[in-house]
C-alpha cells in the first residue's frame, strides 16, 4: 500500500514556490499561516492540511495535480482505501466483542462467579485493535489523507475541525451511555 508522503508533499510544494518566486514567509501571508508551518510542511515534518493545499493551489496558480503530484494523488486515492477497509474492520471486531462481554455480565450476575480473567482476555483483545485504529490515523495522517481524496475526487473542502472532534466526543459518550444503561437493566433484571 503507497501512503501520502509527507516528504515529497514538502518538495513538491517547495518546488512550487520556488518557481513561482515566493519565500516561504510570502506563501505563508498569503495562506494566513506562519512561515514555521510552511517550513514544517516543506521539510516534511507535518502533511499539508487540505484546506491549506486548496487555498496554496489557488495561490501559487496551478492544479491541484501539479502540487501534488500525480505520484501523490494516487497514494493518497489507496491510502484512503485501504485505510478504510482496516479501520471497518477494526470497528467492527471492536462492536462484536460487546456481545461477549455483555455475556460475561450475566453470567456473572446470575452465577455469582468471579470472572476477572475473562475480562482480562476481552482487554487483551480490545486494546491492540483501538491501539492499531488510533495509530493507523495518527502515524499515516488518514485524517489529512481522507480529505485530500475527497477534495480530489469531489472537490468538497472539510467542515470545521472542532464539529468533528465533538462528533467523536459525542459518539464515545453515547456508547458508554448505552454500555451503563445495559449494566443498569441487567443489575435490575437480576
Amino acid at each position: 500500500m503507497t501512503r501520502l508522503d509527507k516528504e515529497s508533499v514538502g518538495r513538491r510544494v517547495a518546488e512550487v514556490r520556488s518557481a513561482r518566486g515566493l519565500s516561504q514567509e510570502a506563501l505563508a501571508d498569503r495562506l494566513h499561516v506562519s512561515r514555521q508551518t510552511v517550513s514544517n510542511w516543506e521539510r516534511g515534518k507535518t502533511l499539508v492540511d487540505v484546506q491549506s493545499l486548496a487555498t496554496m493551489a489557488d495561490e501559487l496558480g496551478c492544479p491541484l495535480s501539479e502540487l501534488l503530484g500525480e505520484e501523490q494523488l494516487q497514494a493518497a486515492r489507496e491510502g484512503t482505501e485501504a485505510a478504510r477497509r482496516e479501520l471497518k474492520i477494526i470497528y467492527v471486531v471492536l462492536a462484536l466483542l460487546w456481545v461477549p462481554a455483555i455475556a460475561l455480565d450475566l453470567t456473572e450476575r446470575v452465577s455469582g462467579a468471579n470472572m476477572l480473567w475473562v475480562w482480562c482476555a476481552l482487554l487483551v483483545v480490545c486494546v491492540p485493535l483501538a491501539w492499531r485504529a488510533w495509530r493507523l490515523e495518527r502515524d499515516h495522517d488518514l485524517r489529512v489523507t481522507r480529505e485530500v481524496a475527497r477534495f480530489i475526487e469531489t472537490g468538497e473542502l472539510p467542515a470545521e475541525d472542532g464539529r468533528r472532534r465533538s462528533h467523536r466526543v459525542l459518539g464515545l459518550v453515547g456508547v458508554v451511555a448505552i454500555f451503563l444503561i445495559v449494566d443498569a437493566l441487567l443489575d435490575a433484571i437480576f
